[in-house]
């Protein structure tokens, strides 16, 4: 019994795996031809015939060793061919990320298609095609019989693409805020946001004074009652005062987390965390 293999890609995983699986009971026989490498394999048991069971057995083992190499080893390449024929101009770091986010939205998620789904479901094709068929191209059999797979890639790839999209604009936005903090005086020298478990807060110089009034009040205002944020508002008072330090009280309690990561990400070493002074204990009572 021989099964040939023929793919573009390197078949290291594949040669490691079937000795690994099978020892010296198969033959191996690799040759190159036309820039595409044959994969040979035979039953050796010392018979001039194996039985039907064993047949069976082994066209099991090829299509699981297969579809093994399909998922681990060639779908961040078929990620990576199908980011590059749609999106011209990234950087190899960028397509890491993106084709590893692609995976990982692949993996979970409520549309979730997890790895071991992935390779069963390849196992099953393969193995369809193998008790008919003794000689298989592995590319042409991805791009032709597993097209639903390569969709499923395709639109994890462009959730991941999208997501990518939004952190390099939301990375913009955080240095363009950093520039303004730069170039801005300081209207106060010290802030302290506290932070009420609601999501709201209240702003405060270093003397204690309330500086809502004059720094969120306006925005307020301005503000539709349907569109009021605390996190837009907060950000922009502070962005306004631009301060030399920024005390952060009850930053571990609030669920205004977002603002929270903002700020640090904008003020970086100014920002201090507080959770042990008046003010924090007093949280605890307040509902803002």
């Amino acid at each position: 019994m021989n099964i040939t293999l023929i793919t573009a890609r390197p078949i290291d995983f594949l040669q490691a795996e079937f000795s690994h699986r099978f020892g010296y009971s198969v033959g191996l026989h690799l040759w190159q031809d036309g820039g595409s490498n044959f994969f040979s394999c035979f039953l050796e048991n010392g018979r001039s015939q194996p039985t039907t069971k064993e047949i069976k057995k082994f066209k099991e083992e090829v299509a699981d060793i297969v579809a093994h190499f399909i998922v681990e080893k060639w779908e961040i390449p078929l990620l990576e061919g199908l980011l590059c024929s749609e999106y011209e101009g990234l950087d190899d770091f960028s397509i890491e990320q993106i084709c590893e986010n692609a995976r990982e939205i692949l993996n979970q998620g409520e549309y979730s298609y997890p790895q071991q789904w992935r390779g069963e479901t390849i196992y099953a094709r393969l193995k369809e095609y193998l008790e008919d068929n003794s000689y298989l191209n592995i590319d042409g059999f991805v791009r032709f019989r597993l097209s639903d797979y390569l969709m499923e890639l395709d639109q994890a790839l462009e959730e991941a693409i999208d997501e990518y999209l939004l952190e390099r604009e939301y990375d913009e936005f955080i240095r363009l805020l950093r520039y303004f903090i730069e170039v801005q005086e300081p209207r106060v020298d010290e802030v302290h946001v506290v932070l009420g478990p609601g999501g709201g807060f209240q702003l405060y110089d270093n003397e204690d004074r309330s500086l809502n009034g004059e720094f969120v009040d306006g925005f307020v205002v301005d503000m539709p009652e349907s569109d009021l944020n605390y996190e837009d508002l907060l950000i922009s008072a502070l962005i306004t005062i631009a301060p030399r330090k920024v005390v952060l009280h009850g930053a571990d309690k609030t669920r205004n987390v977002n603002a929270v990561n903002m700020i640090q990400s904008v003020f970086g070493e100014r920002v201090i965390k507080c959770n042990a002074c008046a003010r924090c204990l007093k949280l605890q009572k307040l509902k803002f």
